[in-house]
């Protein structure tokens, strides 16, 4: 039986963010292959309990510690980026002394954020290894970031903190044993560093909906989901609104957004919103879902899979996306897609497919097919079998 403590910058839950979703796939795969005792360590996001899914997975426990309060602002006085600064408590910092008390075959640290106590990590790790779990490449994404704000005093303080997260992750890349990527493209920006690399993509943990053909009683609708908490997915959002929308709405189309929003955006387009829907959080997505003829993947700042993806495939929806965006995918996934190398040229695949019914049928078919093989829980156990059980 393996033991490994998995630290955490946020526990992830609730399941509505990509970063949850993904690191909650690895967990629920791990703890599957019934050979593994897991420890999880982090911060909650909020005030709800971890969520049932989590908690119900066999031979494993969640340390939580409470939602950082440490000002970001401080951070600009530590070498750490704001993330990883504010996750780095005292509370967290006892918590993990006692956790690394006992003796563990794997140490892993879920996302860059979570490694603020490194250095406490390897003084105290005694013969485990490391395993890095990179959600991102972010010694690359987060300097194109900062680079997209005009604002100069912003700027320079978004470059400040993306240097922070490079020197952060290059620490961490050389304390590990091992990285885990979600594409091949995030492995080929860490394959300098000659460490073993493996790519695990998404397990999808979500509802399955049964098959049903779209056609002219749903309304024409094109779906959007995000967590919209970080400054990266803000601006994806509001240049999504503004070169797709005014195409949408000439031709009727209506933009549904589900996921948290600043209200500052949403007061911004207070005046679309006929055409531009703020939907919030959704608990339940099968209505929405049944209300869509497609979902919108079209991020063209912060990286990675992009986890809506299989949401959609398996809600059975016809994904709308740019080719950047859908990073990841196979080129067999892809031809079942509406892809498009831009937004103003995704306006004009959404608006000439949107009333073809036998295409967008044909469409959400074979996708759901092709996802269903490649992110279903079978193969996520057949990835972390062949890291945490094989590996060391």
């Amino acid at each position: 039986m393996k033991k490994i403590l998995w630290i955490a910058g946020r526990l992830p839950t609730p399941l509505f963010s990509g970063d949850a979703l993904y690191s909650a796939g690895i967990l629920t795969a791990l703890a599957s292959t019934q050979e593994v005792e897991l420890t999880v360590i982090g911060a909650r996001r909020d005030d709800r309990p971890v969520d049932g899914r989590l908690l119900g997975l066999p031979r494993t426990r969640f340390v939580d510690v409470a939602p950082s309060r440490r000002p970001g602002i401080l951070s600009l006085l530590s070498l750490l980026p704001r993330d990883a600064y504010s996750l780095a408590t005292g509370e967290r910092r006892r918590a993990l002394v006692e956790l690394l008390g006992h003796d563990w075959d794997w140490i892993v640290f879920d996302h860059a954020n979570s490694a603020g106590l490194l250095p406490l990590v390897r003084n105290l790790r005694s013969k485990a290894s490391i395993c890095y779990i990179a959600h991102n490449a972010e010694g690359k994404i987060r300097p194109e970031i900062a680079a997209t704000f005009s604002h100069p005093v912003r700027r320079a303080v978004l470059r400040w903190d993306a240097e922070k997260y490079r020197r952060l992750e290059q620490n961490l890349v050389k304390a590990s044993d091992a990285i885990v990527c979600i594409t091949e493209a995030d492995a080929g920006y860490f394959a300098k560093y000659g460490k073993a690399l493996f790519v695990i993509p998404p397990v999808y943990l979500g509802t399955i909906a049964p098959a049903e053909a779209i056609d002219s009683t749903r309304p024409k609708s094109i779906l959007l989901l995000g967590s919209f908490d970080w400054i990266a997915k803000q601006r994806n959002l509001e240049h999504i609104i503004q070169v797709l929308l005014p195409g949408l709405k000439r031709c009727g189309i209506a933009l549904d957004v589900v996921g948290n929003v600043p209200e500052n955006i949403k007061d911004r387009y207070a005046g679309e919103s006929s055409t531009l829907i703020f939907h919030g959080p959704v608990a339940d997505l099968s209505g929405v879902f049944a209300r869509s003829r497609g979902g919108l993947v079209a991020e063209v700042l912060g990286g990675g899979f992009k986890l809506k993806l299989l949401d959609y495939a398996f809600a059975r929806l016809p994904v709308f996306g740019l080719k950047m965006a859908v990073d990841g995918t196979t080129a067999d996934e892809q031809s079942a897609m509406f892809i498009a190398e831009n937004l103003d040229r995704l306006a004009d695949t959404i608006v000439e497919n949107i009333d073809d019914f036998a295409k967008l049928n044909r469409n959400q078919a074979r996708l759901f097919e092709l996802t269903s093989e490649r992110f279903g829980l079978k193969a996520g156990i057949d990835h972390v079998r062949g890291i945490f059980l094989h590996g060391n």
